[in-house]
């Protein structure tokens, strides 16, 4: 499909450049959450948006190239691969907070051998 032909299916073209910078402007939310935070759950916070970011793109990019049932096998995928990591991550949380009560990510430096 050309992109002529891709912007008339839409139905409105000025959703493109506005879907993908949102997906961008999530990825970055998330990753600055994710390097500024010193608490481990606003850290999970900022990976579970950040996976949402990449999933928006997903699914932005499989409409954009016509192939919608490729990007919902894609995002199906994406989601299984959320849910385990967010609760891994989750039970890291529990542990962290039995032995150190604040979360905070620099009192886990003295885990080190």
């Amino acid at each position: 499909m050309t992109p002529e032909t891709v912007d008339t299916l839409s139905g409105a073209p000025w959703l493109d450049p506005f879907n993908t910078s949102l997906s961008v402007v999530l990825v970055l939310v998330g990753l600055f959450c994710l390097l500024t935070r010193r608490s481990v759950i606003k850290q999970v916070i900022g990976l579970k948006i950040m996976l949402q970011g990449v999933t928006m793109s997903l699914i932005h990019a499989a409409h954009l190239r016509g192939n919608t049932p490729l990007g919902e096998t894609m995002v199906v995928s994406a989601l299984v691969v959320e849910a385990v990591v967010i609760a891994v991550a989750l039970a890291l949380i529990v542990n962290i907070f039995r032995h150190y009560p604040s979360g905070d990510i620099d009192d886990l430096s003295r885990l080190q051998g």
